[in-house]
């Protein structure tokens, strides 16, 4: 999934990803918040201010990409200051909204397949491209932002069906079953673990990496559950424990001050090397040990011992120790599974179809003043507000009272506050009064069918944007936006060729189609999940197979390193990257056939290169090379489904050399311009992308900026460039070298599927 708010900006120096999205969604949170408005009627959105100064005004985009369901186009300026848009004293509303359907993914199978829409309501403009069934991408523009009772504002929500609750958030109830392992289809974000009552804590963890507990130092025993959460994060860990508030039933506290990378220092970056050292028998699996807190892949991994312990530092009443997180009794979830610890909590306790809300739930939050707090992060069933033919079964109680009113003969409608002994009162609309109101609200809402026939789930937008924006799962359609329509290729000195790519990404049988879940699989597991990080990838993944067109080194069998030519998405080549591979995923190599093998290749490589030649190099010349070896060699570039190790290879190839590091940077882009057979072009390029680059192609270069001996480059800079524009919101340079550029020049998007 990939999604941003309806307002883009660039970020700040230094700013978080949730700080932004808060910048860039200002709430009118007095009387316009969610779940709730200031009358306390269930409210399915927020209402976003709009702060550009006199008549400008931002443009409203859309979140992800989607289809356009249904659209109204504003009313004239002029109606909008009359009944019945004009239902305030003031002044008046704007009629004008967009409904999207988004279809996209968040994991493997059915249920990472999800549905949710997206409403932007209370618009003056809306653009040409807005059409029934019309496809938008993210962040196209969808019109400008109007009024609402004479307030700069629009209405924004973000909503989806019960069937696709289920999915988004793995439950329907209101907090997580912590019997069992949460979701093991849809993983992202950070890793948590359920603490029992009954943990103890040592105070180091056993030299030999043991599940073993003979011989530590117990320094506690925990008597009450813990959960831990660990963020990884530019190469930090991060990790916090909570536990239950002792004052308040349902909250949650933190349990002493985050501890960042109490288990060794760039703990995110080396994790390659704590598997290799700490799981000898099988790195691969330790690996997802070390990501997970357990074994996602159960198809392909297996840990040896089997009972491998994770020894991480927590903290508990009162000081913090090492804990084995590995073992059954402690479970293990991902932010896919909405972990109530964390503030997640689904909200079904309504069960009439009033819009006035009766949640027991949401009553009891206000009662204890942690509505406000919480609120970003509930999780709300009731009525969709915008359905036109619902609006006299949600508000005839405007009329009539409701339930747990008391009404009097003076028309009055008395009710207590919530956790309170205050009473309010309120004055019951004439029919000729609702009426009024009805027209009003008649003039906004408008026929959705099915779709707001009943109950929908709503989330908050600001929320439901910083959380999936942890995903990091690509769909089948995301994929192939980030690969470029057409890519330059240096011919000469200063020459380039225009060419158009691989037509076919999305074919079956294609490349894409058959390791587009082996590709978000890797990609979770090396924690290639952040924009910059996934564009740092793909600009040389995509290069390196020749625009997703084949997993193998063209040519490979008549280069003077075959049989060990490149292979996988990042090709895998030369005998001793092969031969690590294999050990890393727990294949047994003996030694001294690979020092035979690395000794061969570097005689052949130390030749000046009109000499190289590969007789020596084959594989008759090594009599005890195994034939499970060999077989593995030929797998890693075999285009099916089944074959994850044309995409795992080269995500171990990413840890091994760190490319993480370089992709953490900050990246500065340099537009450059080129002469090609169809006149001049352009690329972009960062310091951070030649490193990361470098660093798995030519590492004794990685300092030497912008080298020629980097093979393709530039080619590879053309699909970094791309991908940045899909995956980010960042603007690239102008010829003034401005940032206002927000599709690299020259290229087109692919089409969403």
């Amino acid at each position: 999934m990939l999604i941003s708010p309806p307002y883009l900006i660039n970020k700040n120096n230094n700013e978080s990803d949730a700080s932004w999205i808060n910048r860039m969604m200002p709430v009118n949170s007095l009387s316009r918040g969610y779940p709730l408005n200031a009358a306390d009627s269930w409210h399915g959105g927020i209402h976003i201010l709009n702060t550009d100064s006199g008549e400008s005004t931002k443009e409203v985009r859309a979140i992800a990409d989607g289809t356009v369901v249904s659209f109204r186009t504003p009313s004239e300026p002029w109606k909008r200051e009359q009944y019945p848009l004009k239902y305030s004293s003031i002044r008046g509303t704007d009629d004008g909204y967009v409904l999207l359907k988004h279809e996209t993914e968040i994991g493997t199978g059915e249920d990472g397949k999800v549905v949710f829409y997206s409403l932007y309501m209370h618009l003056k403009h809306l653009e040409a491209e807005i059409k029934a069934d019309a496809k938008i991408y993210r962040k196209t523009p969808l019109g400008s932002s109007g009024m609402v009772d004479g307030q700069n504002e629009f209405h924004f929500q973000i909503f989806c069906d019960e069937g696709n609750i289920r999915k988004l958030a793995g439950r329907t109830t209101g907090e997580l079953d912590i019997k069992e392992n949460g979701r093991t289809d849809i993983v992202y974000g950070d890793i948590h673990f359920y603490l029992p009552a009954g943990t103890t804590f040592y105070e180091a963890r056993p030299d030999d990496n043991t599940a073993s507990t003979e011989g530590l130092n117990e320094v506690h025993t925990s008597v009450v559950p813990l959960y831990a959460s660990m963020t990884f994060c530019k190469g930090a860990c991060t990790m916090v424990t909570r536990q239950a508030c002792t004052d308040s039933e349902g909250g949650f506290e933190f349990v002493g001050t985050p501890l960042v990378n109490a288990d060794g220092e760039d703990y995110e970056y080396n994790l390659y090397k704590t598997a290799t050292s700490r799981y000898a028998q099988s790195p691969s699996a330790g690996y997802e040990l070390l990501r997970f807190g357990r074994i996602i892949n159960t198809e392909h991994e297996t840990l040896v011992p089997a009972d491998a312990p994770l020894w991480m530092t927590v903290n508990y009443p009162g000081g913090k120790g090492v804990v084995n997180l590995a073992v059954v009794t402690v479970k293990k979830f991902s932010d896919a599974d909405f972990p109530h610890w964390a503030g997640w909590q689904l909200v079904d306790d309504d069960k009439d179809a009033y819009s006035q809300c009766n949640s027991a739930t949401i009553r009891k939050l206000q009662a204890e003043n942690k509505y406000t707090a919480q609120s970003s992060r509930l999780i709300c069933c009731f009525p969709f507000e915008w359905e036109k033919s619902t609006i006299d079964a949600r508000y005839t109680w405007l009329m009539t009272g409701l339930p747990w009113e008391q009404c009097t003969s003076e028309n009055t409608a008395i009710w207590q506050v919530p956790g309170t002994k205050e009473s309010k009162d309120r004055i019951l609309m004439s029919e000729k009064d609702y009426d009024r109101f009805k027209q009003h609200t008649e003039a906004l809402c408008f026929d959705s069918g099915n779709l707001g026939k009943g109950k929908v789930w709503h989330f908050d937008p600001r929320g439901f944007i910083e959380h999936f924006r942890k995903c990091g799962w690509l769909s089948l359609s995301e994929m192939t936006q980030t690969v470029p329509n057409n890519a330059l290729r240096k011919t000469g000195r200063d020459r380039y060729a225009w060419e158009a790519i691989n037509s076919r990404l999305n074919t079956p049988g294609s490349v894409l189609v058959n390791h587009i879940n082996n590709l978000n699989n890797m990609m979770r597991k090396y924690c290639i999940n952040t924009p910059y990080r996934i564009s740092c990838f793909l600009g040389n993944a995509v290069q390196e197979t020749q625009w997703l067109s084949t997993l193998h080194e063209s040519g490979g069998s008549n280069l003077w390193y075959a049989p060990w030519y490149g292979r996988g998405f990042l090709q895998l080549t030369n005998p001793e990257n092969y031969l690590n591979y294999f050990e890393y995923t727990g294949t047994p190599v003996q030694a001294s056939l690979k020092n035979s093998l690395v000794d061969v290749y570097a005689s052949i490589a130390a030749q000046p290169p009109a000499q190289r030649t590969n007789t020596t190099l084959q594989d008759r010349h090594f009599p005890t090379l195994p034939s499970e070896i060999i077989g593995s060699r030929e797998r890693v570039s075999e285009n099916n489904s089944s074959n994850i190790s044309a995409a795992d290879s080269a995500g171990f190839y990413w840890v091994k050399n760190k490319m993480a590091k370089y992709a953490d940077m900050e990246h500065v882009l340099e537009r450059v311009s080129v002469n090609s057979n169809s006149g001049e072009k352009y690329y972009y390029r960062s310091p951070a992308f030649w490193k990361a680059s470098a660093a798995v192609n030519l590492p004794g270069r990685i300092n030497s900026l912008y080298s020629s001996s980097l093979n393709g480059f530039d080619s590879r800079c053309c699909a970094y460039g791309v991908a940045l524009a899909i995956l980010t919101e960042d603007k690239f340079p102008d010829t003034s070298g401005n940032l206002t550029v927000l599709f690299p020049e020259g290229y087109t998007q692919r089409g969403i599927i």
